[in-house]
């Protein structure tokens, strides 16, 4: 599923680039050059200030110029895909199947004797009947193989095979009952469809797209063009997927022949048929490691692994290296092509909703494929009892695959071949492991204490826990992450400065706390755009919370019974308890309470400015308070985490959250309770004077819910690395010493109303992140209200670029675009409107009209005013003499504007001398703007010929 998935989405997105270049005309290249970009010489930094600056102008030149084409081009086209490989899918057994290649079995078994030995082989493996099966009498080895489709599967019977019958009937009954474990196993149906979509892939997707990459990179050659780094990575891409598509194919056919090796044996078939004799074993380090190297390649396993698995399961249910790895890099490249894939139809989108439905997408696989893995390693360790593993070198090997396919489709990165911040890639090192620790310890946690039928209820919530938190993780790095990795970062001193414009009061009196935070107000505006934070947190905690409400076990669980039956060697385990969870409650709840003396201190004490008169609003008062706010949430839940982290023995990384997060929980209930009755208490008052409860204000108030959210991640990443740091230090001092597993004995059931109590506060917890979720989805923009105001807050707080030598050649090309997309349509606008307003005053001279006659300049005038202020929305000219000429121009055109407005309200009001000297500066202010349009036409010509256009 994870394959076909990877290559639907790749075909996504490799046909919506075909869509670009051969069916629409869309040119956002020559967007860029109008913007000033130089791709011969800026850096990928340079490149993004360069567009952000101007996003409005670049905004409008790519929905005019650089419009796909239309969505239901390679929508079709992705449906023709599919049609392709389901007629494939339907083809190959016909082909393989084929008279002049095999015959029907009734041709070569006259006696009925191989029939008669397929229906009790078919019997013994509980298929409903017999398959089709036909014999490749050309083919001399003693095997056989499957096509076709699970409702109709084809057995193809080799003729050494056949000749194996007379001389070994118990292997050719091996031969088959491990065939037949593949049907019943549902293999073949899923294998051949992959096959089916891979070859569509290869033959009809991939090589158009490689031609069209590769015309591109021979005209960058030709042209002497220096755009050769995401073309280049275009073809590294295709050639990475062609391995990871092997390799998970390989490992996947791999481990299906052991599954299917197992069954047969536990059917009877007779082992001796595995003891093929061994290759020699290689010598030197060297040869062994391109010897596994090679073996990866391979979709059968060597016989002695295959004669190991038969004896020992441990290699079944162990979590592999290799498809951590294929995992993590397959995610990566579904959700960044599946969101630049649907980027192209949603242009006035700021991404928060592609972002997050790839992100899911991505998440979702990985939350399947590692989670389920990681769970089936824990049961088989606990019913056999060994240690179970504690998904740590999964997470290591998954954070490898991540980082690889990160830098092979280019995140952080325009232009560039690796991003500039490559030590980004380092966190996803340490966020995967998080993940796979996690979801280790609340397997272990639910198979110990779950006493139902079935854990997939357990299973279900830890994997949708996870899935939540994996989304986050994937949409911030997909969007926010991907900036930095350029480079970017937010300017301190023009961050500060937007600060103290969104929350007017006396600065001066908390330059301190408005430093600090300068500094963290761009974290959480880099997290601002997670609105699913809240919900994935609670997850977090509340799926191993849960596993205290259910009632200890007092016999054998019902799931165990099925599940030692199928695992050989499992016994049934002895019954354990959690630990107890008094302590942790306790602890959290303290430090919570700890929270709430916290925000009253800084109420009342006068040098944090929350003192004084109440003032309602977005101001100083309100930044301060909501800083004082999340620094007394996140010490204490920290606080309550180490204590739970240094006392926990089982299950540290649980308990720690736990802890921490029922600390956040109590301290937001008490920070909510001091604002929905501000002003009922005498020295508590922070935004109103008079006891007057509004929730509405509270529930509307979003950088509330921005903060609360932003600590409420500030304290799970704490958590984690809290709970690391511990575990590291005691395993540090307990590592002379190797210490068995512990296991805990049953205790006596816990009290009902303590259980009710674990379920309120889970249910009350979901609750609360569900409600806050939908808000702040509901309140995320969807797109950008704003576009000036976002520009001019983009240029406030970026970062300053120094100005760079451009060549002549680059520059001409540059001011030709600017020219060509709108800027001659624009001069030409300001010329035309400068005549008219000409042509009236000389009617009026001449005509010697009557002063009325004039009010006809009022249409002409606004138009003038329209033109300046379209102006000031495009591109600035990417020439320091020109740009000085258009800045002026544009003063110019809106001063004439606002002085002819004066002139005809002061005639409409009979103040005719008024008007006259009024109407003079606006006409003298038109003509300096007309002579500019002039210079600046003269001044792009110039720079033309300089360059040699």
């Amino acid at each position: 599923m994870l394959l076909a998935l990877l290559v639907l989405v790749t075909s996504a997105l490799m046909l919506t680039y075909m869509a670009y270049w051969w069916v629409s005309e869309a040119d956002s290249y020559s967007c860029n050059l109008a913007a000033g970009v130089d791709f011969d010489h800026m850096s990928d930094l340079e490149l993004l200030v360069t567009r952000t600056s101007q996003s409005v102008a670049y905004t409008n030149c790519q929905l005019r110029y650089a419009q796909p084409a239309p969505w239901w081009v390679p929508a079709s086209w992705l449906a023709l895909l599919a049609v392709a490989a389901v007629a494939l899918f339907f083809w190959l057994p016909v082909w393989k199947a084929r008279r002049g290649r095999v015959v029907p079995l009734a041709s070569v078994d006259h006696d009925r004797g191989i029939q008669t030995v397929l229906e009790e082989v078919v019997a013994v493996a509980g298929l409903a009947r017999v398959p089709r099966v036909v014999v490749d009498p050309a083919a001399s080895s003693v095997g056989a193989v499957l096509f076709g489709r699970n409702g109709r599967p084809v057995l193809c019977l080799h003729g050494g095979l056949l000749a194996l019958k007379s001389r070994d009937a118990a292997g050719f009954r091996a031969v088959l009952l491990h065939e037949f474990a593949h049907v019943r196993n549902g293999d073949i149906t899923l294998v051949y469809a992959t096959v089916a979509l891979w070859r569509v892939f290869l033959f009809l997707v991939a090589p158009p797209y490689l031609v069209g990459v590769v015309m591109y990179l021979v005209g960058q050659v030709r042209s002497g063009g220096s755009l050769w780094a995401v073309p280049s990575r275009s073809i590294l891409q295709v050639l990475f997927l062609v391995a990871l598509v092997y390799l998970a194919r390989s490992d996947v056919l791999r481990s299906r022949e052991i599954h299917a090796d197992r069954a047969a044996v536990r059917w009877g078939a007779d082992s001796r048929g595995w003891h093929v004799p061994a290759s020699p074993t290689t010598e030197g380090m060297l040869r062994r490691r391109l010897a596994s190297f090679a073996e990866l390649w391979r979709s059968h396993p060597r016989w002695e692994l295959r004669r190991g698995a038969l004896t020992d399961p441990g290699p079944v249910y162990a979590v592999p290296a290799l498809p951590m790895f294929l995992t993590g890099a397959a995610a990566v490249l579904i959700n960044s092509q599946l969101a630049l894939a649907l980027q192209p139809y949603s242009p006035q989108m700021i991404g928060a909703l592609t972002s997050q439905a790839a992100a899911l997408a991505a998440a979702g696989t990985v939350a399947g494929v590692v989670g389920i893995t990681l769970w089936r390693a824990v049961i088989h360790a606990v019913l056999t009892g060994v240690r179970p593993p504690s998904g740590l070198r999964a997470g290591l090997w998954l954070g490898t695959g991540v980082g690889v396919g990160t830098l092979i489709m280019g995140h952080g990165t325009i232009e560039q071949l690796f991003p500039t911040r490559n030590a980004l890639l380092l966190l996803f090192l340490l966020g995967a492991p998080a993940f796979t620790w996690w979801t280790a310890q609340v397997a272990q946690l639910w198979v110990t204490v779950w006493r139902g039928r079935t854990l997939r209820l357990a299973l279900a919530a830890s994997l949708a826990a996870g899935w939540l938190a994996l989304a986050q993780w994937f949409a911030w790095w997909h969007g926010r992450a991907a900036v930095i990795g350029t480079g970017w970062w937010y300017e301190t001193e023009g961050m500060r400065k937007r600060l103290e414009q969104l929350y007017p009061g006396p600065a001066g009196d908390h330059e301190t706390m408005l430093s600090g935070i300068s500094v963290v107000f761009p974290v959480v505006l880099n997290t601002n755009a997670l609105p699913l934070a809240a919900a994935a947190v609670t997850a977090l905690w509340v799926v191993p919370l849960a596993a205290w409400v259910p009632r200890p076990a007092s016999a054998a669980r019902p799931w165990t019974h099925r599940a030692v039956l199928d695992i050989e060697g499992a016994v049934e385990p002895s019954l354990q308890s959690p630990p107890r969870l008094r302590g942790v409650l306790l602890t959290g709840l303290l430090c919570g309470v700890g929270c709430w003396v916290a925000v009253v201190a800084v109420v009342v004490y006068p040098r944090t400015g929350l003192t004084g008169p109440p003032v309602q609003g977005t101001n100083l008062q309100g930044l301060l308070f909501l800083t004082w706010m999340y620094i007394a949430l996140t010490v204490s839940a920290v606080t309550a985490g180490a204590i739970a982290a240094a006392r926990a023995r089982r299950y540290r990384l649980l308990m720690t959250l736990i802890a921490a997060q029922v600390a956040a929980l109590v301290g937001t209930i008490g920070v909510v309770v001091l604002l929905l009755f501000d002003g009922c208490v005498g020295g508590l008052s922070v935004f109103s004077s008079s006891c007057v409860r509004r929730p509405a204000w509270l529930r509307d108030w979003l950088d509330l819910h921005i903060v609360l959210d932003f600590a409420l991640m500030t304290i799970t990443v704490a958590s984690f690395a809290v709970a690391a740091a511990v575990s590291a230090i005691r395993r540090a001092r307990a590592s002379h010493r190797l210490r068995p597993v512990a296991v805990v004995p049953l205790r006596r059931d816990r009290p009902t109303g303590r259980r009710g109590l674990v379920a309120v506060v889970c249910v009350a917890a979901l609750a609360v992140s569900a409600a806050e979720a939908a808000y702040r989805q509901n309140r995320t923009p969807q797109k950008v209200a704003d576009v000036r105001a976002a520009q001019e807050e983009a240029q406030q707080v970026s970062t300053r670029l120094k100005a760079r030598v451009v060549a002549p050649r680059t520059k001409a090309r540059q001011v030709d675009a600017w020219n060509d997309l709108g800027g001659e349509e624009l001069l030409a606008r300001f010329r035309r409107e400068r005549g008219r307003l000409v042509e009236i005053q000389r009617a009026f001279v001449e005509g010697k009209e009557q002063p009325s006659y004039l009010l006809r300049l009022r249409p002409v005038c606004e138009r003038f005013g329209r033109t300046a202020i379209d102006a000031y929305a495009y591109f600035r000219i990417p020439d320091a003499r020109g740009q000085a000429l258009w800045q002026q121009l544009i003063l110019d055109a809106a001063e004439s504007t606002l002085q002819c407005r004066k002139a005809l309200d002061h005639l409409s009001a009979n103040r005719l001398k008024q008007a006259g000297s009024t109407l003079a500066s606006s006409f003298k202010k038109a003509n300096t703007a007309y002579k500019n349009s002039d210079a600046i036409a003269s001044r792009i010509e110039e720079v033309k010929r300089a360059g040699g256009l």
